[in-house]
């Protein structure tokens, strides 16, 4: 017998499906329940519950919209905001789909609410520095490879453009910005002449787009590369920056925001803050001609102006195809279009010699077989092709010893070169026996020693060994490391391992820095700074199995060490010993525990009261 229908108020009914309408829609999400609402067992939903189902909601509608179901998008988004109402992305979501649906003031309000309850960070609005002097460049984005084509369109006159504009008005008051590819080093050299700046900033938007998915919704992406270069300032690589706006504020262009947070993280570069510190170089560096072209390296223009190195590499594999095919005459003009560009492009320099030296090996086998001159070059060999490229190897392998060499002198580290390769250096003079080199080279040697060079490929001197006349292992390796034609930088060698290092970090052709290393090579042992040059060093620090241990310092400029610090693994002090008079002796030991003074020991009472005071010993 079916049992009798209980009767409930209007009011009371509406509540049941009300809450009915609820249930349902927290059970796709896990939450069962529906008082006030609850799970079964009486306790409150939980506010990770509720975000969940409302990220699921989200995502359903932007499945929704994405079939053009604006109705049932609306639907999905009421059901979230009825559970979690303060949650921004469900407001914003739904002011999108009733702008869609023709309802701008519904849309509006959500649009307000949405904003109210997740505010948009103001970008900075004060000047980063007083850039007077500084010239920042916009050059045009790459061509990414097909069918990726994500670049910002109609540049320079785009979103992302305007946006870089706008925001170094702003942040960067009184910087020159212009638009300009050059493309040459020359011309490069010419336009910047021309501003005669004295730094330079290059920005490339390489990426600015906006997209959707169901994951993340709407969202905006920008790339931007940033070089910063002085003529003052070693020169550094490019570095890119990126930033992804997700839910992007629809009042603006969706890309805005990220181009311009993208430039915000790139402003707080620290090497750009060196770049936009650097002095002003004296008049005569900058003006048009010689001097004025030196004030910017060749690095410092591919690395503000990339296009250059892209056209570089262009017509760098155009012509290793030709080569590779037998083209040889075509490959040639095709590197020698390379070093129009950048003529002291290293690259372009030795493909165009072996493309060179393959043509003229051509025409040198074509005239041994007798037949007419062709620039190009049939893989079929005859026997006698085949065997004048066999003499020609003979003469190509002492040009590959000496390659050899170079490369083993450059990445030689704590070992000296191989004695086949040491064989393959070459007796040159030694150039100033007085100097450091030599000096410490004959101490070593205890007599007359000579010199051996190993050369580049391009002639120049990499680097000099010292050897005893007539000897087989060097004493002294020398080498001029910034380029400016003065030894800089000798090794002192102990076996086959190197035993010390020293380097001239000033300019005067005599070492400041003197390193000593354990047996072997590594660890370090020992380093010493001499900045006077008076062969009495100012500071020596000493270390065990690589790590900091002792630092001694000659605090009063007399030449004598006089402050002796012992560390503990962190590099903290533990114990500092002080010889006030310059007799040679301990006066003072302080002893230290976590960086604070805990003990304090004095050779006499006298120096006691010297040191510190008698209020002090009370």
């Amino acid at each position: 017998m079916r049992p009798p229908l209980r009767r409930y108020p209007a009011a009371r009914l509406a509540r049941r499906q009300f809450c009915l309408v609820v249930a349902l829609a927290l059970s796709s999400a896990g939450l069962l329940h529906c008082q006030n609402p609850s799970v079964s067992d009486g306790s409150e939903v939980s506010e990770a519950d509720r975000a969940r189902f409302a990220r699921r909601r989200l995502e359903d509608s932007r499945a929704l919209v994405a079939e053009g179901r604006l109705d049932a998008a609306e639907r999905n988004l009421l059901r979230g905001i009825a559970v979690r109402p303060d949650d921004a992305a469900l407001h914003r979501a739904l002011a999108r789909v009733l702008d869609s649906l023709g309802r701008s003031d519904e849309a509006r309000a959500h649009y307000i609410r949405s904003a109210e309850l997740d505010p948009v960070e103001p970008l900075p609005q004060t000047p980063l520095v007083d850039a007077q002097g500084i010239l920042v460049v916009l050059v045009p984005p790459e061509e990414p490879p097909e069918p990726l084509n994500r670049k910002p369109v109609l540049w320079p006159d785009g979103v992302a453009a305007r946006t870089l504009r706008n925001r170094l008005r702003v942040r960067l008051p009184g910087a020159t910005i212009a638009h300009s590819e050059p493309t040459t080093v020359a011309k490069a050299h010419r336009w910047l002449n021309r501003y005669r700046p004295r730094a330079v900033i290059s920005l490339r938007v390489d990426r600015s787009f906006c997209g959707e998915s169901v994951k993340d919704g709407q969202f905006a992406v920008a790339w931007l590369r940033l070089a910063a270069e002085a003529p003052n300032l070693q020169n550094s690589p490019p570095r890119i920056y990126r930033d992804v706006v997700l839910d992007p504020d629809p009042a603006e262009p969706c890309e805005i925001r990220a181009v311009a947070r993208a430039l915000e993280a790139a402003l707080l570069d620290a090497r750009l803050a060196r770049v936009l510190a650097a002095e002003q170089l004296p008049e005569g560096i900058r003006v048009a001609g010689r001097s004025g072209l030196r004030a910017w390296s060749r690095v410092s223009i591919r690395a503000l102006f990339p296009g250059i190195a892209q056209a570089i590499t262009a017509e760098i594999e155009v012509g290793r195809v030709l080569l590779a095919g037998g083209e040889i005459a075509a490959s040639t003009e095709a590197f020698q279009r390379a070093l129009h560009i950048d003529p002291e492009d290293p690259f372009a320099r030795a493909y165009l010699h072996e493309a060179e030296s393959t043509l003229a090996m051509v025409h040198e086998l074509g005239r041994s077989a007798g037949t007419p001159p062709d620039d190009n070059l049939d893989p079929r060999l005859s026997a006698a092709q085949a065997a004048a490229i066999e003499a020609r190897l003979t003469e190509e392998q002492l040009r590959r010893d000496d390659l050899l060499a170079a490369l083993a002198v450059l990445d030689e580290d704590a070992i000296m070169p191989a004695p086949r390769l040491l064989e393959t250096l070459r007796v040159t003079p030694v150039r100033d026996p007085a100097a450091f080199g030599p000096t410490v080279a004959r101490a070593r040697a205890g007599g007359e020693i000579e010199a051996r060079a190993a050369y580049a490929p391009d002639g120049g001197v990499l680097a000099r060994y010292y050897f005893p006349v007539g000897g087989n292992s060097p004493l002294v390796r020398e080498e001029d490391t910034n380029g400016d034609d003065r030894p800089d930088r000798w090794i002192g060698y102990s076996g086959t391992n190197r035993a010390e290092i020293w380097e001239d970090s000033q300019g005067d052709g005599q070492p400041n820095l003197h390193f000593v290393f354990a047996e072997g090579g590594t660890p370090i042992e020992t380093i010493e700074i001499d900045s006077d040059i008076d062969g009495r060093p100012e500071r020596v620090f000493h270390y065990e199995a690589g790590v900091l241990r002792v630092e001694n310092r000659d605090t009063d400029g007399d030449g004598e060490l006089d402050a002796f610090d012992r560390l503990n693994s962190e590099g903290e002090v533990i114990e500092r010993g002080e010889d006030l008079n310059g007799d040679g002796s301990i006066d003072v030991r302080s002893i230290y525990r976590d960086g604070k003074l805990v003990r304090r020991e004095f050779s006499s009472p006298e120096v006691a009261t010297e040191s510190v005071g008698g209020a002090l010993l009370n």
